[in-house]
This record gives C-alpha cells, structure tokens and sequence, in this order.
C-alpha cells in the first residue's frame, strides 16, 4: 500500500473505519445504541466541510504501514480508537460544564460503554501483552494529570509533552502497533513522533477557542493566550482582554511565533525515523492551516494600514 497521504486519502480510509465503528455499535441496548450512533455519525470526516482530528483514530493505521502489521489488525485497532476517542471527548464535556446534546447521566453512560468497546476491540488480538496496558495507563494517568491541572498550570506553548498530554491516551494506538508487530523498543520515539503532531494539534485548537476560552475563564489553559501575554509583555496579575488579543494578532503578528512553533516541530518529526508518513502529512496540514491564518491576518493588517481606520477595526472586530 502506498504511504503517500492526501486529504483525499484520509477522508476515504476514515469513512471506512468511522462505518465500521457505526456497525460495532449495532449490539448495544437501546436508547445507547441511538446515542453511540449519532456520536460516531458527528465523527464522520465525510459528513463535515472541514477538516478532522484524524490522528486520534488513524494512527493505529499510519504506524501500520511504517511497522508492517497486519491491515487487518491496524484496521480494528483504529476502529478501538474511534470508541475511545468518543469515550474522552464525552468526559471532557461533562466536565468542562459544556452544552450538550446529552444529559450528565447519558454522557457518563455512553461514555462507559464507549470505553468497553475500545477495550473489547482491542483485546481481541492474543499478540497484545500486558506492556499495553500498562502504556494506557501511563497515558491516561497523564490525560487525567492534564485534566486536573488545567485551572492551576498556565499552558506552555513550548512544551511539546505538556501540550500533548491532553490527548494522550492516543498514544495507545502507536503502542499496539509497534507491540503487534514485535518491535517494542521503538514504541519510546514512536510516542515522541506522536507528541510533536499532537503538540501541533493543540496549538492550532487553542489559536481556534481562544476567544471562548477567555469569556469562560479558561485562558490558563491556553497556549495560544499565554503565548499573547508573552508578545505582549503582561505580568501574571494584568488581566489579558479582547482587544489585547486581536491587536497581538494583528499587530504583533502573534500568529507568525505560532506557526513557528509548529514549523519546529515539523523540523523534529523530520529526524524521527518512526514518524510515520501519515503522521507527518497530519502535522502539516495542521502547520498549513496556522500559516495560512497567519497570511490572512498579515494581509489584514497591511490593508488596513493603507485604508486606515486599523485602530477602528481592532475596537470593533467581532471575529478573528
């Protein structure tokens, strides 16, 4: 199989995977089986005009084809990722206090059965030893250390392991990948690989919230926001506003240090033999999107300048 990866590429292979996943979820009583369906359906790459996190359930597949596993395997693995990946999102809006669709009660329910589905999926390969679970739970450990000290810890735009711990159980997917296929001590700079396009990820989400984040007190948790206060030069105590954001956006040309950032990390994924092609075109085109925000913005800013009223416009900009 090649290992050449387009958008094209990853919308048709993650269509198959998330109707997989759909069918896996057929078993399930109801009114879970109608609640786990819409959530997997809200998954579906094809159904949005957007883009996808599409790490946090194809890894298994990219690292597939690096470490020569059985399609089959990576197949069910990434079908054990999709439930997985659901079962953290719900937990995340549980507590974050977000607007759902859902109550608390069928959240946290879906959620456990999600988590059984992941687990069930793959235990299913005799292959996988106990290293497995004892890498999820190292992962998960970090995923609820992440979780805890969101409110207490100023997010590090630079610290690539704390940016990627609040995904980290998606690491798991690489470690049954290279266990499966026998190569257990390259699981240690598969999971740096990892990080790095996680890092990414999180970066570009936070640079995509920050406006949410700052009305709901979350700025803490920002990457992105700590990374304004230090273009902008506040202390602790100064309290960052709006207008401070969207003139460090335009202004300051903020989103040019991000984009940075991310190019470094595109830099130490290109040293790692165990970053997987796929991995690396999804660390890309995260990288592409943050510089082509980043164009738009210079190019705003340098209208504006020419017309005037730029002080007008950063008062008034109801979106970045």
């Amino acid at each position: 199989m090649s290992t050449e990866w387009s958008l094209e590429r990853a919308r048709s292979e993650a269509a198959k995977i998330i109707a997989e996943a759909r069918t896996g979820a057929d078993g399930c009583p109801e009114p879970l089986r109608t609640i786990l369906r819409e959530l997997i359906e809200r998954a579906d790459p094809s159904r949005t005009a957007g883009g996808s996190n599409y790490i946090t359930y194809m890894l298994p597949v990219w690292a597939g084809e690096q470490a020569g596993a059985p399609a089959s395997v990576c197949r069910d693995l990434a079908v054990g990722s999709v439930y997985m990946m659901l079962h953290y999102f719900l937990l995340d809006d549980v507590m974050d206090g977000e607007e759902m669709q859902l109550d608390s009660k069928s959240a946290l329910a879906a959620s456990q059965l999600l988590h059984s589905l992941f687990l069930e999926r793959y235990s299913r390969h005799s292959a996988m030893p106990p290293q497995l679970w004892s890498d999820y739970l190292r992962h998960t450990e970090a995923w609820g250390l992440a979780a805890a000290m969101e409110k207490i810890r100023r997010a590090d735009p630079l610290d690539v392991p704390g940016l990627a711990r609040k995904s980290a159980p998606v690491k798991i997917g690489a470690s049954a990948v290279w266990l499966e296929s026998g190569q257990k001590e390259r699981i240690l700079p598969a999971e740096q690989a990892v990080e790095l396009a996680l890092a990414s990820l999180q970066l570009a989400d936070d640079w995509a919230d920050w406006r949410e984040d700052l009305a709901s007190g979350e700025e803490r948790s920002n990457a992105f926001l700590t990374l304004v206060r230090q273009e902008l030069g506040l202390k602790e105590e100064q309290p960052l506003e709006d207008r401070m954001v969207r003139r460090a956006v335009y202004q300051d040309e903020v989103l040019e240090r991000l984009a940075a950032i991310a190019r470094s990390h595109r830099r130490s994924l290109s040293e790692l033999p165990e970053a997987a092609p796929g991995l690396v075109w999804f660390q890309q085109e995260v990288l592409s999107g943050i510089e082509a925000d980043a164009r738009s913005a210079r190019q705003t800013a340098m209208r504006l300048a020419v017309e005037g009223g730029f002080s007008h416009y950063l008062s008034n900009q109801e979106k970045v």
